[in-house]
């Protein structure tokens, strides 16, 4: 369903907040600097490649790594408990903490205490529990959970929270963030002095040695972990490794990812209490650190999760947090918005399928726009927007998403429909767009009128050894941009090609598959291997990346008999660069520069180099706009079902577009055709919108573009 009721309210909130949009700018953009800056002088695709290796390798063997870390721990001297449930592991630490007559508890950052409750558990039973972590005291102190995982506070500003802290000690502190920082340290410093107990979480557990291995960068994870006589560590599962030197590998990778950063200021390994052995080696334990450790391991489902291929994927999580910064969504509406009730963004939604409950994770998973750009960012290689298309496509769509599903499926009787709107709506045409709509995702825009007209195109003869491509269209060029579809196959005909458009393809059930519709995607996926079979072409190609990534990835898995023809797809313009047909008949730049808008399936599935190239050697001179690139607000659903949030990522778009100063704008997408044509035919100058098979076709057909 769309976003109806108290959560359209919240979207409209949080879009409307400056305060919020300033908060994630500044966060986003500082995230991305760094991890920029730092990915360039290491190899991080070697990194992320031996990271989800350790993550495949240890998985499977969690049963046995965890009664080898508990041995091993026990024998260093901690106490390990094992709790398969929330309410277990809330009544373990409760009980070690009154058996020990505790009364303040000073903890590290932890989201598996936000998973439990631990807080409020705590304190609902007499005791006091003082967040040391800087952005989980400021969350505390407003009473808010945290909305990143690794930033928790990230959604406050500088301002807010100098208003926070006058308002928490009755006199004012400046927005000056070297001055909070210092606040925070006077006031937080007597906390570690007079804990009785510390509970940490822990970034991962070495199996061989029995180690807890944590994270920091304030400090405040050793003086919690050191100061107090006891210190309580909650586990969760998923993080056990066997070996120190994959516990290094997976390091490298969460800190990256998480800051951006080679290294945080903090990396500590615990094995066991404080103990000493320098008087007559006798071994006593609680020198200058802890007498006692106790460890609690939380399952909470993970175990079972983990049995299962595609839900064993989300627990390779490093639970760095970084994909929630490359997100459009999350960067535009935060992750009180985006995510779940816990842990936040898209990944947030998947842990919620397997910390509470898969009914209630799909009630959260309409924010995502899948765009892939976690996917591409993951250190551990997730594919988070594949597994939430995976668990909203588990149960039966609401009617509202079956209505919308049986548009694309009914392709036949689409067309009718098609033919006869685009009669209709010859009273709302301007210069062939439609006059603004009203709604929110259509603001300001004029919307390209349906235009389902058959291929003019004459197929000239062949050779019979010519090899035959089948073009695979889409719904958006054969009812909205016919040209597209024109231009391939003029292009390949041209080159010598028997190139085919048989009208027996239907929708690639892209579409149905973002509304949760997998009896429609099978029906869908059915009738074009049909297609393909009959037709049975040499390639198979496509010009929308969305497509593509259907055809080549999901076909084969709804069906082992689509592999042979998913080995033969490829995007028109991958197609073209590999197989060199690329005109030479203009110098490079000659014909100007013009502004190539990247798709994000493009530029996470394909090589985003390759447009680029073709665009080149078309006499052109490409540029894309500066890092990171942004999402036009298409999304095809997800804009129907989220116009508002849309609406947010095509204005971004569209500065960035007027920042550029170019009025040729090219594309690898019918989606992003469509968003852009529509945004821009009202922008005051004499934008052209353009797919590169357009421009491709007139140079081959020697016509040269305007």
């Amino acid at each position: 369903m769309p976003l109806f009721g108290s959560k359209r309210r919240a979207a409209r909130k949080a879009l409307a907040d400056s305060s919020l949009q300033t908060a994630l700018k500044r966060a986003s953009t500082g995230h991305f600097t760094k991890f920029e800056r730092t990915r360039a002088e290491v190899p991080w695709d070697e990194i992320k490649e031996r990271a989800r290796a350790i993550r495949e390798e240890c998985l499977p063997r969690l049963t046995d790594l965890i009664g080898m870390f508990s041995a091993e721990a026990i024998k260093a001297g901690a106490r390990v408990h094992a709790a398969s449930t929330a309410e277990e592991a809330l009544a373990t630490i409760a009980g070690i903490l009154k058996d020990r007559s505790v009364r303040l508890v000073a903890k590290s950052k932890s989201m598996v205490s936000e998973e439990i409750g631990l807080n409020a558990y705590l304190e609902e039973r007499g005791f006091k529990v003082v967040e040391t972590d800087l952005g989980e005291w400021i969350i505390q102190l407003a009473g808010e959970r945290p909305s990143h995982i690794t930033a928790p506070a990230l959604h406050k500003t500088k301002e807010d929270v100098a208003e926070l802290f006058s308002k928490h000690l009755g006199r004012t502190v400046p927005a000056d963030i070297k001055e909070l920082v210092k606040v925070a340290r006077g006031e937080l410093r007597r906390v570690f002095l007079e804990a009785d107990a510390g509970i940490s979480g822990a970034n991962l557990a070495i199996a061989e040695s029995g180690t807890l291995v944590l994270v920091s960068n304030e400090g405040n994870a050793r003086l919690v972990t050191t100061l107090p006589p006891l210190h309580i560590a909650l586990v969760t599962t998923e993080k056990f490794v066997e070996t120190l030197e994959q516990a290094t590998t997976l390091l490298k990778a969460l800190i990256i990812g998480s800051s951006g950063l080679k290294m945080t200021s903090y990396v500590s390994f615990i094995t066991g209490p404080s103990r000493t052995t320098d008087i007559e080696k006798e071994l006593i334990t609680g020198v200058h650190g802890p007498e006692e450790l106790h460890i609690v391991i939380l399952d909470n489902g993970r175990l079972e999760a983990s049995l299962d291929k595609d839900m064993a994927e989300i627990l390779y999580c490093l639970k760095c947090g970084g994909c929630m910064l490359q997100c459009p969504v999350f960067k535009a509406v935060g992750g009180h918005l985006y995510g779940g009730p816990v842990y936040p963004g898209g990944i947030g939604v998947l842990l919620t399928a397997i910390t509470r409950s898969p009914g209630e994770a799909r009630d959260l998973l309409t924010l995502c726009a899948d765009c892939k750009k976690c996917e591409d960012f993951c250190p551990v290689g997730i594919r988070t927007g594949d597994l939430l298309l995976k668990l909203k496509n588990e149960e039966r769509p609401g009617a509202f998403d079956r209505l919308l599903s049986t548009i694309f499926r009914r392709t036949r009787a689409a067309e009718t429909g098609a033919r006869v709107m685009a009669v209709l709506q010859r009273i709302w045409l301007k210069d062939g767009r439609l006059r603004k709509l009203p709604t929110a995702w259509a603001k300001g825009k004029h919307f390209p009128g349906l235009n389902p007209r058959p291929s003019s195109v004459v197929e000239k003869p062949v050779e019979h050894t010519a090899e035959k491509v089948y073009l695979f269209q889409g719904c958006l060029a054969r009812f909205f941009f016919p040209e597209m579809r024109e231009s391939v196959l003029s292009t390949l005909r041209g080159l010598g090609f028997e190139a085919v458009c048989p009208p027996s393809q239907v929708c690639c059930g892209a579409p149905s598959r973002h509304l949760g519709d997998a009896k429609a995607v099978r029906a869908l996926a059915a009738e074009n291997l049909r297609s393909f079979a009959a037709e049975a072409p040499d390639h198979i190609l496509t010009i929308c990346p969305t497509g593509n990534g259907i055809l080549k990835k999901l076909y084969p898995e709804l069906d082992p008999a689509a592999a042979p023809w998913a080995e033969r797809v490829r995007d028109f313009t991958e197609f073209m660069v590999e197989r060199g047909f690329l005109p030479k008949s203009a110098e490079p730049g000659a014909k100007g520069s013009l502004l190539y808008h990247q798709p994000c399936h493009y530029l996470n599935e394909l090589d985003p180099e390759q447009p680029l190239q073709l665009l080149g050697s078309l006499g052109y001179a490409p540029r894309t706009e500066d890092e990171p690139a942004s999402c036009c607000g298409f999304c095809g659903v997800f804009s129907v079902k989220n116009p508002e949030i849309a609406a947010k990522l095509w204005e971004e778009k569209k500065a960035r577009i007027e920042a550029s100063g170019e009025t040729l704008i090219a594309t690898d997408c019918p989606g992003c055709v469509f968003q852009l044509k529509s945004g821009l035919a009202g922008a005051g100058k004499d934008y052209r919108v353009v797919h590169t098979a357009e421009l491709c076709a007139r140079e081959i057909s020697g016509e040269r573009a305007e």
